[in-house]
């Protein structure tokens, strides 16, 4: 079986963060290798994996001009890392061709696509039938620029996505998020499977941690209640409490000037993943502040949720319309969209006992790890395959 996804190596995270003035998302690659490690727990022969490098164009979000095309080793298989010059357009069209070329070259019939990305899916339409094609969709393409973009982008984005949903009808089955997103892609009558979320990490261990420590990481995009979280957090009257954030989004500004103001604020940026793990140590509870108020949280399983609920904290989030019923007994949910109920959330489960605490978050880490983990959802990709 042939993997091709847009990952990066986990021991080179450093290198393309210092190369990186965007950043890169450690929830997408993160998906990605929980996806490879549990098909390959359950297939005979390792996966091939052809990666494109999801890093920004050079030089004004990245700091190579040119992007090698790498031949490289996991678990005994041979696999391919698509170069390209690194400049918008040249970019896709030679990742276009040269993912075409890879894929004639490797024997393997079967292929599983991560993402409706454009130089993928036009690099299978042609293929012919003898190709099966299974595509994960985690995001829905018109959901893709949540923040602030400019106005040339979305046009671009426009006929980019049109052109993506013209090369789906190539697909011959789907793995989706939530079961609402069958609609929008036009599934139609062709096979299709719900994997909310893959948990493959090794559970941290139910610290004591800091008390009345709040720590948010990921996208920070004013639509997913990043401004809620600082005015919640504004409430807060007692000094003791701090909150902590990580990530970047168009919302850096805002959280930056809410630092000056607020020293019990701390805005670490874009870190590492192992970084992101330290705090989370010290974190009293971790919390997703994105409302159930927009059209895009029918399609939305946020990847931060199992990563939230490993990490051995109480989760404090709101319940999504894409939240599978199954996640009500291991989540703290927030009872409205106001600043208030967030606040008076955040204060009822930090003034719990420690060790209220740590048996909420004990229930909901074992809960992801016996029942969401690679291997487990990786079989239910292959039982549809195989069906």
């Amino acid at each position: 079986m042939i993997f091709l996804g847009c990952l990066f190596d986990r021991e080179k995270e450093n290198i393309y963060l210092q190369k990186s003035k965007c950043g890169i998302s450690n929830a997408v690659n993160g998906y990605q290798w929980n996806l490879i490690d549990g098909l390959n727990e359950n297939l005979i022969a390792p996966v091939t994996i052809v990666n494109a490098l999801p890093v920004g164009i050079w030089k004004r979000q990245y700091k190579d001009f040119i992007l090698e095309d790498i031949e490289w080793s996991y678990k005994g298989s041979g696999n391919y890392e698509i170069g390209c010059i690194n400049l918008p357009f040249i970019k896709q069209y030679q990742r276009y061709c040269r993912c075409k070329k890879v894929l004639k070259k490797i024997n393997d019939k079967r292929i599983i696509i991560y993402s409706p990305y454009l130089p993928f899916l036009r690099a299978i339409y042609k293929l012919d039938k003898s190709y099966d094609i299974t595509l994960v969709v985690t995001d829905l393409p018109e959901y893709y620029d949540l923040g602030r973009v400019r106005k040339l982008k979305k046009f671009f984005r426009k006929l980019n996505n049109k052109r993506v949903y013209r090369y789906m009808k190539r697909i011959d089955r789907f793995v989706i998020l939530t079961e609402q997103m069958k609609e929008p892609l036009n599934i139609s009558d062709r096979p299709y499977t719900v994997v909310e979320g893959i948990c493959n990490g090794v559970p941290a261990p139910i610290s004591q941690g800091k008390e009345k420590t709040i720590l948010y990481t990921g996208t920070l995009h004013e639509r997913f209640g990043i401004g809620t979280l600082l005015d919640a957090f504004s409430k807060i009257e007692d000094s003791e409490y701090k909150l902590w954030i990580c990530g970047g989004g168009d919302m850096e500004k805002k959280i930056e000037e809410a630092a000056k103001r607020d020293s019990r604020i701390s805005f670490f940026g874009y870190v590492p993943k192992s970084k992101i793990n330290e705090l989370q140590a010290e974190a009293t509870v971790v919390v997703n502040p994105r409302q159930n108020n927009d059209e895009f949280t029918k399609y939305s399983f946020p990847s931060k949720t199992m990563e939230y609920m490993l990490s051995g904290k109480p989760v404090i989030m709101y319940k999504l319309d894409g939240v599978p019923d199954e996640y009500d007994r291991y989540l703290h949910y927030v009872e409205d969209n106001s600043a208030e109920s967030l606040k008076n959330k955040i204060v009822s489960v930090c003034e719990q006992t420690r060790e209220e605490r740590n048996e909420f978050a004990r229930r909901a880490q074992d809960f992801v790890v016996k029942e969401k983990n690679s291997a487990s959802q990786a079989k239910k990709i292959l039982r549809m395959i195989e069906k």
